[in-house]
């Protein structure tokens, strides 16, 4: 029972790519599935723990003659032992032996171009049952953040200031940070000395911001900006070697709006993002990415669609091992003497 818990872990935690790179990959724990000490003992557990199971289920029948006893302690335990046998073995033979069957594929779609082909994880073309057509992408980023550089040696302070809007002022190692402006979209033009807002494909937060170092008696003021594909980022030189800059916001949550439809007629409208995937019949659909360099501007989409025949199986496994769980837990204290099975009590009798 040790060495099969110890096996499955090392099995979930380790990527299963039967690569050869690293320690796992020397140790063979990327191949386990082809490894015959994890086959034999596998199939050692699972004869053993089928065994007990239909043991469980054939002493069910006797529950009846401990009901008319008075006894409900006994029955319940037996019931949910019974059911945690089998669900367990059911989860197990689901999870690894149904693995074969799962299909996960990755999809780009683009804005207004539906698409019916997916490329496997092996980066092979195929194609899929449906079509997608992305309708719209969308990004909720964090509020931007001002860091001093070292330009020396290009080095990032772990310090920050959060515009989250006007007025907001902080220290920043030994400078005193004040935003003066700030524009969440907006945008500088060939020639301009300031930012202008704008709402424009490529537009970026800018803040004109003041800053301040007492101990110097310094007061430097100007404009910065992450910057984006159309638009040159923007730093603020406080001294030789150190300046403010803004790096790009990161990500808070993105979402697509899809639209999936098969060859029968069917179609369906979905808002699809990261940890809430789309069902359109045995497959479900995943917000995995996209493209990184035009951020919340972004165009396409990178999707997951993901069909494993043996999902339901396993979920109602792992629901009928709670309920047992609860089963345990009301069948849980003491023995009293309607909970002797009837057998002995008939020797006890005998006697």
């Amino acid at each position: 029972m040790v060495s099969v818990l110890v096996m499955t872990i090392v099995y979930g935690l380790v990527r299963q790519d039967g690569s050869h790179d690293g320690l796992t990959g020397v140790l063979g724990f990327t191949r386990m599935s082809s490894s015959w000490p994890f086959c034999l003992i596998l199939f050692h557990f699972m004869t053993s723990l089928g065994i007990r199971s239909v043991s469980e289920a054939a002493s069910i029948v006797h529950i009846g003659r401990h009901c008319r006893n008075g006894s409900w302690r006994f029955p319940l335990r037996s019931i949910a032992r019974t059911a945690a046998h089998i669900s367990l073995y059911v989860l197990i033979f689901a999870g690894m032996f149904g693995s074969g069957d799962k299909t996960v594929c990755r999809v780009t779609a683009r804005t207004g171009v539906p698409v019916g082909m997916h490329a496997s994880m092996d980066g092979e073309a195929a194609g899929l049952p449906f079509t997608i057509l992305l309708r719209e992408f969308s990004m909720d980023e964090y509020p931007p953040e001002l860091h001093l550089l070292d330009t020396a040696g290009n080095i990032a302070s772990e310090e920050y200031l959060s515009v989250t809007g006007e007025g907001v002022c902080g220290v920043v190692g030994e400078w005193g940070l004040y935003v003066d402006r700030y524009m969440d979209m907006a945008g500088r033009m060939p020639g301009d000395t300031a930012y202008r807002a704008m709402r424009h494909v490529g537009a970026v937060p800018a803040v004109y911001v003041v800053a301040e170092n007492k101990a110097i008696g310094e007061r430097r003021s100007g404009w910065v900006s992450c910057g984006s594909r159309i638009f040159r980022a923007s730093f603020l030189g406080l001294d030789g070697e150190t300046v403010i800059f803004m790096p790009p916001p990161e990500a808070r949550g993105y979402l697509s709006r899809i639209t999936v439809a098969d060859g029968k007629g069917r179609t369906e409208d979905f808002d699809v993002e990261v940890n809430h995937p789309a069902r359109f019949g045995s497959w479900r659909i995943y917000q995995t990415g996209y493209d990184t360099s035009a951020g919340k501007w972004s165009s396409v989409s990178v999707l997951e669609c993901v069909r494993d025949p043996w999902y339901w199986l396993v979920h109602a496994a792992l629901w009928v091992m709670l309920a047992s769980g609860l089963l345990m837990f009301l069948a849980s204290g003491g023995r009293d003497k309607a909970d002797v099975p009837v057998e002995k009590a008939e020797r006890r009798e005998v006697r």
